[in-house]
């Protein structure tokens, strides 16, 4: 059992060490101002709904080589940053000696060049999943509100957390991350017209990670809250934690609603039937 623990704590070592003494910096580190995520955003909105009518006459878009490289491509690497996140989180468990309060709460834990990295490229892999909306787009497929608005929110989510210097960011990143293998490989099979019986249990997933998400960081700016707005008991930001709980429990509400209107909505036509 011993000889287990070292093989876990070394390569856990690897993981939390591989990022150096990197640090994101607002303004200096690539895409982190802030006028390069909003002005994404706003774009991407406004250039779906252009795409969308300028489809209107078009036939849609075969393209089944390019939608299994993107989906493929996307659960490869958060398949990557998945295994590399959490391997950080084990070793800062072990170096520290660590509490859940530490892991949720501590600027030491926080301040880790791996960590720092993961969030970054992250914050980069919600740019290349904006092409999501836009395959659904030149297929004519219907684009749900609750997808629009999670692609760009969540963009800007990611962004807004590292700035913010949020401890907590991990626990949804990670979980996130976790969905998304699932998630993205589900879109490759179907990419690949193979069935997939198990897309309902995806919905329950992204549901369960965001009531996760949301407990966790509700107890953080709880913590801070009842404590004498004390940054030092959770670091952070009020924005950030604002932002992120806001943001999270938005998620979980459409997502409760789409299961119900989806899968309600079939068993009662199954039933009629």
């Amino acid at each position: 059992m011993d000889s287990v623990m070292n093989y876990v704590k070394e390569a856990a070592t690897l993981f939390g060490e591989a990022g150096g003494n990197w640090r994101f910096t607002p303004g200096e580190t690539p895409f982190s101002s802030t006028w390069i995520p909003v002005t994404t955003v706003l774009s991407y909105f406004v250039l779906i709904h252009l795409l969308q009518n300028k489809m209107e006459l078009k036939k849609p878009f075969q393209m089944r080589g390019v939608l299994i490289a993107h989906n493929a491509f996307l659960c490869l690497a958060s398949l990557v940053l998945f295994i590399w996140l959490f391997g950080t989180i084990v070793y800062r468990t072990f170096d520290q000696d660590a509490t859940p309060h530490y892991l949720l709460c501590s600027e030491k834990m926080h301040n880790n060049g791996s960590l720092h990295i993961i969030y970054w490229l992250n914050n980069l892999t919600k740019y290349w999943e904006l092409l999501d909306t836009v395959f659904l787009v030149l297929r004519k497929k219907p684009v749900l509100f609750l997808h629009e608005y999670h692609h760009g929110a969540t963009l800007l989510l990611t962004w807004s957390q590292q700035r913010e210097h949020s401890t907590v960011q991990w626990v949804p990143i990670l979980l996130n991350l976790g969905v998304h293998i699932v998630m993205y490989y589900y879109y490759t099979l179907s990419a690949a017209k193979i069935h997939v019986w198990w897309k309902k249990y995806l919905t329950t997933l992204q549901i369960v990670q965001f009531v996760v998400g949301v407990g966790a960081c509700s107890y953080c700016y709880g913590k801070y809250l009842l404590n004498g707005f004390d940054y030092s008991l959770c670091y952070g930001t009020d924005t950030g934690a604002v932002t992120g709980i806001a943001i999270l429990v938005s998620y979980l509400l459409l997502f409760i609603r789409f299961y119900f209107q989806t899968y309600s909505a079939k068993g009662s036509k199954q039933k009629v039937n």
